[in-house]
């Protein structure tokens, strides 16, 4: 490259060639790239017990020449709930709005046609949200602040919090040319640009006494602010596509421990109580009757169903005698090795090995007629029943199977696993959910150990089980339907009132004895973020709810009635957010563009992730004229090569 093209670069902040995983703008219609100068990514989440919000700040540099559209998809964590979507450009802020999804995607369209600034969030599925921003300047930059909640998870022990560093964009190392441009461009905006690719703090409030903190990716500094902590990255924090995870240990005091929160909104009280399990318990005063039942019809042919037996063995070994169990096989026929449970003991160990081991898989998938021998009659006084459902989900009557296990359960408990790649989880997680009990998945054949130690740890330790909630006054709570707490699986309750006072009771049995626990709602903690996590456990607690295809449209209006309350985004909403001063006119072009997010560590190919920009101004003109500069001197160059080469 010429001299005058370094200097070209130079002047409107470009940078070198970079890698395959580096920030790509990619122009669809010419199938050509341009890397997009990524400025910083700054990320803060606020940990209160067992709920996280978080923000991510991103600011990028358009680069292009051209007025452009961004679009990328990225995802979130499991359950989080996108609330927030800002643009910022200069001294403008464009804050987003929640609206039904169609409105919202018109809105869009509009504005991005009439040369407004525009933005947009949507939920493609599951996890995974797009965004998209119209009309960025060119040679401009934009700040884009994204929002969202996400539960934080409790393992063995430990409670994780994970952010997916793949969301964001990723940094290539600083070579001496990107030196150059980033020293010109801290210079031209009038502040320092961030030596790290990505800041990112957590502030934790536990609401509980922590024994250990630790990353277990990145090198972190920890700073204790009396019972809460203050968490960030070590200066000179290498990524490379790892995404953060931190991790924090209760201190064990040997009994279920309580952590409670609180917030106002929208006239009404929002309460959360996180029940936390101790790290180990004997429940030795609880006799469980355990029902086995796995799957044997023809979708579970050759690996699936190799390892559902192999799951049976793990669970067999786990009984103690005294328990009483059962095992049940099925396909389009349901068949058990007993015709009522019995007593464990080694010599019906043995011979329930056996029956496993002659298991093969073959013929339909009928869930109904298994269910009912496994719930049908009630268990023995005194024994706490354990259904373990081993199976690949692949049904097509879910509203059947979910209505039958709620009014079949009775006492007993209905624990899934899912056998394999391609399971049905999402019916086998309520249907967990519909049985009071948890959803296992196992994919391969290397997880089975590890994933049935976990699940037969927790069916042997039921810290308290037939738990109820007794409130001061009438509440609106989820979960409708009280699961146990188990070692190694706390529980989180979350309610709405109008107004609230006085105790809140928790009653329910551990070890065959009564337990109570009651909790002033004086000892609550202010804390932001309980409100839209009730929204999000009602849209979900609404989206799993049986009805009928004639009710199907008002469960509809009730997702979009409490998503637009609590400004989430949901199947039937969507952020939006549009600057009503047109920045673009008529005449100027406006082009498409989709950027790649760099890998996972240790992963090929990647999602779309888009650019963005902040502030108009004279020097911006400036370097959106030299960019168009460098574009029509880098085409006049490539066409002279090529005539040489032809001539």
């Amino acid at each position: 490259m010429s001299r005058l093209s370094v200097l070209l670069l130079l002047l409107v902040f470009g940078s070198a060639p970079a890698t395959e995983s580096g920030m790509w703008l990619e122009r669809q219609e010419a199938g050509s790239r341009e890397e997009a100068l990524a400025l910083a990514t700054e990320v803060d989440i606020q940990v209160t017990g067992m709920l996280a919000m978080v923000e991510v700040r991103q600011r990028f540099f358009n680069q292009t020449g051209g007025w452009a559209e961004g679009v990328y998809r990225f995802p979130v964590p499991d359950r989080a709930a996108v609330e927030q979507l800002q643009i910022r450009l200069g001294q403008r802020l464009i804050e987003g709005e929640i609206q039904e999804r169609e409105a919202a995607r018109a809105t869009y369209e509009a504005a991005r046609d009439q040369g407004q600034i525009a933005g947009l969030v949507e939920r493609d599925q599951g996890n995974l949200f797009s965004t998209r921003v119209a009309n960025i300047p060119p040679g401009e930059m934009v700040e884009i602040r994204i929002g969202f909640t996400q539960p934080v998870i409790f393992e063995h022990g430990r409670f994780r919090l994970s952010f997916p560093t793949t969301a964001a964009p990723r940094f290539r190392p600083v070579n001496e040319l990107e030196r150059a441009v980033r020293e010109q461009l801290q210079d031209a905006v009038g502040h320092s640009l961030p030596q790290r690719p990505v800041q990112l703090t957590v502030d934790l409030r536990p609401g509980l006494p922590l024994s250990d903190i630790s990353s277990s990716h990145h090198a972190i500094d920890v700073e204790a602010l009396g019972s809460d902590w203050l968490v960030k990255l070590a200066d000179g924090t290498d990524w490379s596509g790892r995404d953060f995870e931190l991790v924090w240990q209760p201190e064990d005091t040997g009994e279920a421990a309580t952590a409670a929160f609180a917030e106002s909104f929208n006239g009404h009280e929002h309460v959360m109580l996180n029940l936390v399990p101790p790290q180990a318990f004997e429940a030795d005063d609880t006799p469980r009757e355990v029902i086995l039942v796995i799957d044997t019809s023809g979708s579970m042919s050759n690996e699936p169903i190799v390892q559902a037996r192999e799951s049976l063995h793990y669970a067999l070994a786990s009984l103690k005698p005294g328990d009483r169990f059962n095992v049940i096989g099925f396909n389009h026929q349901a068949r058990s090795l007993y015709p009522q449970p019995r007593s464990f003991d080694e010599d019906r160990h043995v011979e329930a090995t056996a029956w496993v081991d002659d298991l093969a898989a073959g013929g339909g998938t009928d869930m109904g007629p298994p269910l009912a021998l496994a719930l049908g009659a009630p268990p023995l006084d005194g024994y706490l029943r354990q259904v373990v459902f081993i199976t690949d989900g692949m049904v097509g009557n879910e509203r059947e199977l979910l209505e039958r296990t709620r009014l079949e359960l009775g006492e007993s408990r209905l624990f899934t696993v899912g056998i394999g790649h391609g399971v049905n989880g999402s019916f086998l997680r309520r249907l967990a959910s519909a049985g009071r009990g948890s959803y296992t998945a196992i994919a391969d054949t290397a997880r089975i150990a590890g994933r049935m130690s976990e699940l037969v740890l927790q069916l042997e330790s039921p810290v308290i089980h037939d738990i109820e909630v007794i409130w001061p006054r009438s509440v609106t709570f989820y979960p409708e339907t009280m699961p146990d707490l188990y070692v190694g699986q706390p529980l989180s309750i979350i309610a709405r009132a109008d107004r609230l006072s006085g105790d809140v009771i928790v009653r329910g049995t551990s070890n065959g004895q009564f337990f109570e626990r009651v909790v002033p709602l004086e000892d609550f903690r202010e804390a932001p973020g309980v409100a839209s996590q009730w929204g999000r456990s009602r849209i979900e607690a609404l989206e799993n709810r049986i009805v009928s295809p004639a009710e199907d449209r008002l469960i509809e209006s009730q997702v979009l009635d409490t998503a637009l309350t609590y400004s989430l985004v949901s199947s039937q909403t969507s952020l939006v957010a549009v600057d009503r001063t047109p920045a673009r006119s008529r005449e100027a072009a406006l082009r498409r563009y989709q950027l790649d997010t760099s890998p996972a560590h240790g992963r090929a190919g990647s999602l779309q992730a888009m650019p963005a920009t902040d502030a108009g101004s004279a020097p911006a003109a400036l370097r959106g004229a030299l960019a168009l500069l460098l574009v029509g001197l880098l085409l006049f160059q490539r066409r002279i090569n090529r005539d040489e080469g032809d001539s």
